[in-house]
């Protein structure tokens, strides 16, 4: 008897990619929430959701990714308020990082590719926000690694994977350290050599120099956007976001 994976993928391609899509959707719904709450010092478990307004608990119809946003116009169904785009942006990404990933990459390693994605963006959600790498997400995707990387990259050995993990951590570490005992400021934060690591387990160590490469130009971009758009200067650079852009694009594109 064949595999799940191999079962979904002798699918219609309609099918996958709706499937995709969806999936992504629905864990966007859920990286939102939990974004939101933590953010707020909540649970994730903390009761049903409500509208930050008028505290009515929200109905199922209410919470259906993308469409309920659509639906009620981006307004509270009970009182009127605006609601924020923010879950709905968040949605509408994680359901693109798994219509990429199904586009890009072949059976189980376009699966493999997408929950790669979505494991990184509350991560990269929450240091964009406040900058905080989450021990519990980080440990989360690098135990997800350690069997999801097998699928994305199917040739790399295990010891790729795992020096990858030590290497990547380590690397960055040493930097942050050094920034500190010469310059005697904190240059960056201590979730970011883990989060390195954990792509390392991912992607194995030969990805590694390129994510680091890709993720400065991604900061690069955002401080020269930041700047053309009004003249304000980026005080503090969500390297962590940075790493989670180039790691899920080296891992559909690479």
């Amino acid at each position: 008897m064949g595999s799940f994976g191999e079962v979904h993928f002798a699918l219609p391609f309609w099918y996958q990619l709706s499937s995709f899509v969806i999936l992504g959707a629905i864990w966007g719904s859920f990286a939102a929430a939990l974004c939101s709450r933590w953010l707020r010092g909540e649970q994730v478990s903390h009761g049903r959701s409500r509208c930050d307004a008028c505290q009515t608990v929200l109905a199922v119809g209410d919470l259906v990714p993308v469409l309920s946003y659509m639906w009620l116009r981006g307004k509270c169904r009970y009182c009127g308020q605006g609601i924020g785009a923010g879950a709905l942006y968040t949605e509408l990404t994680s359901a693109a990082m798994g219509l990429v990933a199904i586009l890009m990459l072949p059976s189980e390693a376009a699966l493999a590719a997408a929950i790669f994605g979505w494991l990184l963006l509350p991560l990269m959600i929450l240091d964009y926000q406040r900058l905080w790498l989450p021990n519990r997400l980080i440990w989360t995707l690098a135990g997800a690694g350690s069997l999801g990387g097998y699928f994305l990259l199917p040739d790399m050995v295990w010891t790729d994977r795992a020096f990858g993990g030590i290497f990547g951590y380590l690397c960055l570490e040493a930097i942050r350290q050094g920034f500190r005992k010469f310059r005697n400021v904190e240059g960056m934060g201590g979730g970011d050599p883990r989060l390195f690591g954990a792509i390392g387990i991912w992607l194995g160590w030969q990805f590694l120099p390129f994510t680091l490469l890709l993720a400065c130009l991604v900061g690069f971009a955002h401080v020269a956007a930041a700047y053309v758009g009004d003249k304000r200067r980026v005080l503090h650079l969500p390297f962590g976001s940075y790493l989670c852009v180039a790691a899920y694009a080296l891992a559909v594109f690479g």
